[in-house]
């Protein structure tokens, strides 16, 4: 049996949905699922707020704008910089109400960008830095040097320097030809799946969390395997006929697993 309750607006759809299922030993389960009527290009962490900042790229009408979602409330606000943004621009970051956005100054020159901070909540432009050169990124600084006149000036910003931030778990890629790929192949080949170039493991608390492809004519499909107490708890396809892998593409947040599927649904469960 499913139940499922629908309410949209204009940008997604928003499902909860209860499955029961007696196949493979399932266990119930409720999942948050929210559909963008565009494919996700990328999704950046606030590990302070416990929210996602995400961007979206359309490959019909080329419109190019971003999103914020909270993993607790549920609440996505859709977000359109008053700015001229195209295919060289990208979200470098996010800190409560701020966007960090990077514009690339020189479409042919990837090194130089001009820095927008943005607060999305008030629609407002904080801070823009021309002639920004990017070092290091993560989901808690953004480092680079500005140039200015004919000197360098050195500049950090922090997205995430408070105490109380939620922790991110991602998975450990594991190659073919290792011992720890053949360990969850031979996990896999039991449940009779082959699984081709690499796979994503991660254990957190007592959930077991592998990621991985199958072979589908010349291109792969994706699939996410998620174990509880040497249990099945669900096992989702996460993409079909893909070219390219990318086995990153799940996270833990908190307690909060979190994945894309189907290139526009995000999806949220509880470990």
């Amino acid at each position: 049996m499913k139940i499922c309750l629908k309410f949209g607006i204009d940008l997604v759809e928003v499902i909860f949905v209860q499955n029961y299922n007696t196949d493979l030993n399932l266990i119930s389960d409720i999942g948050f699922s929210w559909e963008f009527t565009d494919p996700i290009w990328l999704i950046k962490v606030d590990q302070v707020v416990s929210q996602l900042g995400i961007e979206l790229r359309s490959e019909e009408t080329m419109e190019h704008y971003f999103a914020v979602m909270n993993i607790y409330s549920n609440e996505v606000t859709k977000v359109k910089i008053p700015i001229k943004m195209d295919w060289w621009s990208t979200l470098l970051g996010i800190k409560g109400n701020q966007l960090t956005i990077g514009v690339y100054q020189n479409q042919r020159n990837p090194g130089p960008i001009t820095l927008i901070r943005y607060d999305w909540k008030s629609n407002v432009i904080l801070e823009e830095i021309k002639n920004f050169q990017l070092h290091e990124l993560t989901d808690t600084f953004i480092k680079g040097k500005v140039l200015k006149e004919q000197e360098f000036e050195y500049l950090e910003i922090s997205l995430g320097e408070e105490k109380n931030m939620e922790e991110i778990s991602l998975p450990t890629i594991f190659l073919p030809k290792t011992s720890a790929f053949d360990t969850v192949a031979a996990y896999l080949r039991r449940k009779n799946r082959e699984p081709k170039k690499e796979v994503a493991y991660l254990e957190f608390n007592n959930h077991i969390l592998i990621l991985y492809y199958l072979q589908n004519k010349d291109r792969l499909d994706k699939y996410l395997l998620w174990l509880s107490e040497e249990k099945v708890v669900q096992e989702f396809i996460l993409d079909h006929q893909v070219q390219g892998i990318s086995a990153e593409s799940f996270m833990v947040l908190g307690k909060k697993l979190i994945f894309v599927q189907n290139r526009k649904n995000i999806k949220i469960y509880d470990l």
